[in-house]
C-alpha cells in the first residue's frame, strides 16, 4: 500500500512547525508530498536478455482501496545477475501522469529506496550496488539483484520509499519515519 505515515512526535513536531510557520514569514516551509500511484521494478538480466518489469499500482494512493495485484511474476534465474531499477509515477490523472522518479532523483539527499527480501535463499541485494546520493550516501533507485547459482525459493521484494524531511537521512542506514511508498512485489526462483 502507497502510504504516508508520521509518528505520533513527528505529527505534532509538524503540527507546531506549520501553526509556528503561519506567524513567522521565515520559517521553513515544508516539502510538499507527492501523490505515488504506481510502483515499477525493472530487472534487466546482466549480459543481455529479457527485462522483467512488474508494476504495483495504487489507484487511490493512501486511500481507503487496496493495491492491485503485481502485473507481471518476478521469476528469477540461478546463477545470474541482474541490473535493477525502481520508478514512481502519480497517475491519478491519466491526461497528466506524472513522474515522481525525477523528484525523488533532484531531492536524493531526502530520499533512500530500501529492498528488503525474505523468503528466498542464495538470492541478494548488495548495498554497494545501489546508485548514491551526492554525499555518496546510498539512494537506490538503481541496484543489482545476485542470484548464486544454488538459490531458491519463493518471496518477496518489498521496496519502501523513505523521505527525510523532518530527520537528516545521513548515512542512509536507517529508515525514515516517513513512508512515501511501501509495496512487495513476489518473487520466486526457477
Amino acid at each position: 500500500m502507497f502510504r504516508r505515515s508520521l509518528t505520533v512526535p513527528a505529527a505534532a513536531l509538524a503540527a507546531t512547525a506549520f501553526f509556528a510557520a503561519c506567524d513567522d514569514p521565515t520559517a521553513p516551509v515544508p516539502n510538499d508530498q507527492e501523490l505515488i500511484t504506481d510502483v515499477v521494478i525493472t530487472l534487466t538480466p546482466v549480459g543481455g536478455g529479457t527485462a522483467i518489469t512488474s508494476t504495483i499500482a495504487d489507484p487511490d494512493g493512501p486511500g481507503p482501496t487496496s493495491p492491485n495485484a503485481q502485473t507481471a511474476a518476478i521469476v528469477l534465474t540461478p546463477g545470474m545477475t541482474y541490473d535493477g531499477m525502481v520508478e514512481f509515477f502519480d497517475r491519478s490523472d491519466p491526461s497528466d501522469p506524472e513522474d515522481i522518479t525525477v523528484e525523488v532523483e533532484t531531492e536524493a539527499e531526502e530520499h533512500r529506496v530500501f529492498h528488503l527480501l525474505s523468503g528466498l535463499t542464495g538470492v541478494t541485494i548488495p548495498e554497494d550496488s545501489l546508485d548514491e546520493d551526492g554525499t555518496g550516501a546510498p539512494l537506490g533507485l538503481t541496484f543489482q539483484v545476485v542470484v548464486d547459482a544454488g538459490a531458491s525459493g519463493s518471496g518477496e521484494v518489498r521496496i519502501i520509499l523513505s523521505h527525510y524531511d523532518e530527520q537528516p537521512k545521513g548515512d542512509g542506514s536507517v529508515q525514515s519515519d516517513e513512508t512515501d511508498a511501501d509495496v512487495s512485489f513476489d518473487v520466486s526462483v526457477s
